[in-house]
């Protein structure tokens, strides 16, 4: 704390204070400050002479006195002494301030002279610790001038250690712009440092940099083989893949048909599955397209040649020194690529099961099937024929489909047959029906079905030729009820047929289910479609039964009913088995309709 001046103090009582005062109180602290056991004597030596002095000049003054001033000398000194009193009071108060800061500045001095000293102990205590560190220091020098010496050598070696440093932002500069084989002979680079220097740290974390490029290199070249790549595009990334050594043979054999399997997949899952025709053809061209490439690229990589075929190329002794060079072959190797193709496979199989049961036309049946017929013999070119494995599956389908149709057609014939009115046609719709019937009438390869007067969906006959309309096979004076036998060059419905709504609805059913199954028309699938047809005429046979059993039929009902019976018998089962026949050669000698021929012929017998 700065010590304030006495310069800030009043000094104005001082300078009225008379001579005489001045020179009596001189006078006076001379004579207290006389004794020589006052402790303070010596230090108020110094002003020993002025004191005298103004003694002898006020001893000079008193003396020049008279008797009366020198009576009221003493009354005068005491008004200049309480004059001087209040003085210094007065002067006190006002600079009060003064006096208190510097009290609190002495206070301060002594408070900071006190730390001052402890911290010159604790001084004197470190010096000889401070010697020794600089003998610490002094005896570290040495190291210090060696390291000084080997930065002077890395100064003069800046420029080749920068380009080392260089080296991994090199890489991965080749790296993403694809220029594998600096990137590679970069990274060769760095490992032969290695080798030569394993224990430097700076060659150490280049070696650990390049492998982490290194490892990116890898994952992209990996990412490439999950793309569209071509042949000499693969034997060029799959020499990448053998120059970094990251795989054994084996595991790059996986690696390559990972990534096709992982490509294939993702053009899969991109198909659109909403439309299951749509979506079976895409999947079989990715498989046909793709499956083939992949087979292809891989037996060009990855050359296994098997021994016994070798030998068979060779002869004589020509053939026993190739068979003892060549090296032995794995098996593991060999079958990891018809392992994935099983898989591959089996992959698209589960799919074509899946969605083909959302198929139910049978033209799209029968293009389905070509596809994957016409994938099958592609992938056969590399001894991936799997025609054997669709057969079963369209089998099922088909013959579900076609069950499904005749189980609609049975329940459409019972539906019809429950609120038919036995009335006969009248006589104008029966010649309308004789003259187009006349005039429509197909020979050879015709399979219309019946129009049964606008009832009942329309079906198509074999090879896509329309059929004619029901009535097209009755001759114009042919009457109701007679026989009408099918003629093997005709195969349209007889016009008796449309007399009987029942029959024509039931017979333009299984045409449209005939149709549907002539577009995939296995030829294993006739014993078992022959066995749902014939279970469905027993079960006509045995509705009609039922019928004249629990109705009660007029006389003109019953006629007409006898009629569609013996239709049924006569004109109706014979022109299906025909035409099932068209559509499995010799069919017909199949289907045995005996069953529902002798129901027919019992319900004839009880009129």
């Amino acid at each position: 704390m700065e010590i304030p001046s006495n310069a800030g103090i009043n000094s104005q009582p001082s300078a009225s204070l008379s001579p005489r005062l001045s020179t009596a109180t001189s006078f006076a602290r001379t004579t207290v400050q006389g004794s020589a056991t006052d402790p303070r004597r010596a230090s108020m030596k110094p002003m020993s002479g002025s004191s005298n002095r103004h003694a002898d000049a006020y001893l000079s003054e008193l003396l020049s006195y008279s008797l009366e001033r020198l009576r009221k000398e003493p009354e005068l000194l005491r008004e200049e002494k309480d004059q001087i009193e209040r003085n210094i009071q007065s002067t006190s108060v006002s600079n009060y301030r003064a006096f208190i800061e510097t009290a609190n500045c002495l206070n301060t001095i002594n408070q900071e002279l006190g730390h001052v000293c402890g911290h010159l102990d604790l001084l004197l205590q470190g010096i000889p610790e401070l010697a020794s560190t600089c003998e610490t220091f002094s005896s570290q020098s040495t190291e210090v001038m060696e390291q000084h010496t080997q930065n002077k050598q890395l100064a003069s070696g800046q420029a080749a250690l920068l380009e080392l440093l260089e080296v991994p932002q090199l890489m991965d500069t080749c790296v993403r712009n694809g220029i594998y084989d600096e990137a590679l002979d970069l990274q060769a680079f760095i490992s032969r440092l290695g080798l030569l220097h394993p224990d430097v740290p700076v060659v150490r974390m280049l070696m650990q940099q390049v492998a982490d490029v290194g490892q990116t290199m890898l994952q992209q070249l990996l990412s490439r083989l999950k793309s569209n790549i071509q042949l000499p595009e693969c034997l060029r990334i799959m020499g990448y893949l053998r120059r970094i050594a990251a795989f054994s043979e084996a595991e790059l054999r996986l690696q390559f048909l990972q990534c096709r399997d992982d490509w294939i997949s993702q053009l899969v899952d991109e198909l659109d599955e909403t439309d299951s025709y749509e979506y079976l053809k895409h999947l079989t061209d990715v498989h046909r397209l793709h499956l083939f490439d992949a087979v292809m690229q891989y037996r060009a990589i990855f050359f296994d040649a098997p021994a016994s075929s070798t030998a068979q190329d060779l002869s004589g002794a020509a053939s026993s020194l190739a068979l003892a060079a060549a090296p032995a072959v794995n098996i593991r190797e060999t079958t990891v690529l018809y392992s994935w193709v099983q898989h591959r496979v089996g992959l698209y199989i589960e799919g074509l099961k899946q969605h083909l049961p959302n198929i139910t036309e049978g033209s799209n049946l029968a293009s389905v099937l070509e596809h994957c017929m016409y994938c099958g013999t592609s992938l056969s070119r590399v001894g991936l024929d799997f025609q054997a494995l669709l057969q079963p599956i369209f089998e099922s389908w088909v013959l579900q489909l076609f069950a499904q149709f005749m189980g609609s057609a049975v329940e459409a014939f019972n539906t019809r047959l429950e609120s038919h009115k036995w009335v006969p046609m009248p006589a104008s719709m029966l010649q309308k029906a004789r003259h187009e019937s006349s005039r429509s009438l197909v020979h050879v390869g015709s399979s219309k079905s019946v129009a049964a007067a606008g009832e009942g969906p329309e079906g198509r006959g074999q090879g896509g030729q329309e059929p004619g309309e029901a009535a097209a096979a009755a001759e114009g004076g042919q009457e109701a009820g007679t026989t009408a036998a099918v003629q093997p060059e005709d195969f349209s419905p007889n016009y008796v047929i449309m007399e009987h709504f029942p029959l024509a609805v039931f017979t333009n059913a299984v045409l449209s289910a005939l149709n549907e199954l002539r577009h995939c028309a296995l030829l294993s699938l006739c014993k078992p479609a022959s066995g749902l047809l014939q279970r469905s005429l027993e079960h006509v046979a045995a509705t009609l039964m039922h019928y004249r059993h629990t109705h009660s039929l007029g006389d003109s009902e019953a006629a007409l009913f006898k009629s569609a019976t013996k239709a049924m018998l006569d004109v109706v089962i014979p022109y299906l088995a025909a035409c099932f026949g068209r559509i499995f050669p010799g069919g017909a000698t199949k289907l045995d309709t005996v069953s529902s021929a002798v129901i027919l012929r019992q319900i004839l017998t009880e009129f």
